[in-house]
Order: C-alpha cells, then sequence, then structure tokens
C-alpha cells in the first residue's frame, strides 16, 4: 500500500462500508449529506465519507433513534 493509499484508507470509508457502520440505507446516508449532517466527497464518480464523521456518528445513532423513533422502541422493534 503506497502512502496515497494509506491516507485514503486512514481518513474515509466508502458509502457500503458507512451503512454498514451506521446501520442505515444507502438513501438514508445520502439524506444526511444533502442535509449536511455528514460530509461526502465525491472524486471521479467515487463517493468516500470521512471515518472519524461516521464513527462519531454511530456512536450516537442509538440516541437519535430513540428520540425520533420512539415507537420502535416502545413495540420492541430494533
Amino acid at each position: 500500500m503506497n502512502r496515497l493509499e494509506k491516507k485514503l484508507h486512514d481518513y474515509f470509508i466508502s458509502s457500503t462500508e458507512a451503512t454498514r457502520i451506521l446501520n442505515i440505507s444507502k438513501q438514508n446516508l445520502n439524506s444526511l449529506a444533502i442535509r449536511g449532517k455528514i460530509t461526502r466527497v465525491k472524486k471521479g464518480g467515487v463517493t468516500l465519507y470521512l471515518k472519524e464523521e461516521i464513527n462519531e456518528r454511530a456512536l450516537c445513532q442509538d440516541a437519535l433513534r430513540k428520540k425520533y423513533r420512539p415507537y420502535d422502541f416502545s413495540r420492541g422493534v430494533d
């Protein structure tokens, strides 16, 4: 792995990885980016997301779900 590939790997993740980490659909990921909740970088047909931002979002994702979708938790749906 050369220096550029290492930097890309250290700081960015693909949309597939981001959706897996956040446990959301690609449509939801796109919506977060459009609303300015997360940063995405598009270059040459590739869309990348800041790894640190996605990991931070993942930490608060459950709290956000409970706040904005309490009915999912009152029925026992996860």
